[in-house]
């Protein structure tokens, strides 16, 4: 199973991917092949494989109140990450991470 904090880098960094890809691409067919691309290489990039990120996702699944858990820290992280790119845009202070009790916020990349 893949940890925790490194399970949350990667749900961020696919989420991010996504919206993304909502934003820009139109045609869906195109969406769903530039998403799948793109999520090999945030696994591939996290040093994961493709069954395990499954396999955890699907344990997640399985436990929905720790899947609830881990959702409080990767929308934590998502948060922090849009603040700080307002931030550099725009000169506001950036603000600190936490995360829920018991929870490690994933680092920014």
């Amino acid at each position: 199973m893949i940890s925790q904090p490194k399970m949350v880098r990667i749900l961020a960094d696919i989420h991010t991917v996504e919206a993304l890809i909502e934003q820009n691409i139109s045609y869906p067919d195109t969406a769903l092949m530039v998403f799948n691309k793109q999520q090999s290489e945030i696994l591939k990039k996290h040093g994961v494989k493709q069954e395990d990120f499954k396999a955890t996702y699907n344990y997640y699944l399985n436990h929905i109140a720790e899947m609830d858990k881990l959702y409080e820290v990767v929308v934590d992280t998502l948060s922090v990450r849009e603040s700080r790119v307002r931030a550099a845009q725009g000169g506001q202070p950036q603000e600190q991470e936490q995360a829920p009790e018991g929870m490690v916020p994933a680092p920014v990349q």
